[in-house]
């Protein structure tokens, strides 16, 4: 929450808001005069709300999002190197017969039970070394017999 509130003021002082602007748009938004007094859920809309507003503006870069729906390639195309290797060993053990199932689903649950996030795209880099390092050895316990 603490970066959502941090975000909010840096958006407001790129907009050039006045505190009554900013005030008065946090009512619209949500009923409440102060960010800290916001749920997670109303921060998270006031942020999205003044990034949109500064993006118009063209006084703030687009923030890069990741489509709920995309497809397989198109994450795989906005994945980083990192996550990229962890595919790369997933697919190997498939090709090695060790996994049946190569979608992103059952990459991702994992993922969840290997580091306890989510999702791969959510991982951060000592959480996907986790992840390669557990590929790796799975590989070779496969070699080992």
């Amino acid at each position: 929450m603490a970066n959502h509130i941090a975000a909010i003021h840096a958006l407001s002082s790129k907009l050039g808001q006045s505190e009554d602007d900013y005030r008065a748009l946090l009512v619209n938004l949500t009923g409440k005069s102060s960010s800290k007094a916001m749920s997670a859920t109303e921060l998270a809309r006031v942020r999205d709300h003044m990034q949109a507003l500064g993006e118009r503006m063209g006084v703030v870069k687009p923030m890069r999002r990741r489509a709920p729906g995309r497809t397989f390639a198109q994450a795989k195309a906005e994945a980083s190197p990192r996550e990229r290797k962890v595919w790369a060993l997933w697919h190997q053990l498939h090709r090695d017969g060790l996994v049946h199932d190569t979608s992103p689903a059952a990459l991702n649950a994992w993922v969840q039970r290997t580091v306890h996030v989510a999702a791969l795209a959510f991982a951060t880099g000592p959480q996907l070394d986790t992840c390669i390092e557990a590929l790796k050895a799975w590989q070779q316990r496969k070699e080992e017999r």
